[in-house]
């Protein structure tokens, strides 16, 4: 499993690095993306589940679910979705990079 705050968007550069501020003042979500995750494959595999909203996230376009019913209430940045993808390819899941590297022609914001 893999979780982490996804910063304010001003402090992600457009090719997906976090800018080094001193303070961090507003996030846009904690992020939990799981190896084998036992709900339902909704809204893609991999998916990520937000931790303090109710919330899904789609790792290959951005898209925003609001929960139970599944309606699409945003689009996350592309800037902030390389964050995600860079965060995701340099963890140690092989699960989730091999799933990510596989579909990489699904992946809409690289």
């Amino acid at each position: 499993m893999i979780e982490f705050e996804l910063p304010d968007f001003s402090e992600i550069t457009e090719t997906g690095q976090r800018l080094l501020l001193e303070k961090t003042v507003k996030h846009n979500g904690i992020w939990r993306i799981h190896k084998s995750d036992p709900d339902n494959i909704f809204p893609s595999d991999p998916h990520g589940d937000r931790v303090d909203e109710p919330e899904k996230l789609n790792l290959y376009n951005g898209f925003v679910y609001s929960l139970p019913d599944k309606i699409h209430v945003r689009t996350l940045p592309n800037k902030a979705m390389k964050y995600i993808y860079n965060q995701l390819m340099k963890c140690k899941e092989v699960e989730i990079t091999s799933k990510l590297t596989a579909n990489r022609n699904l992946i809409t914001y690289l």
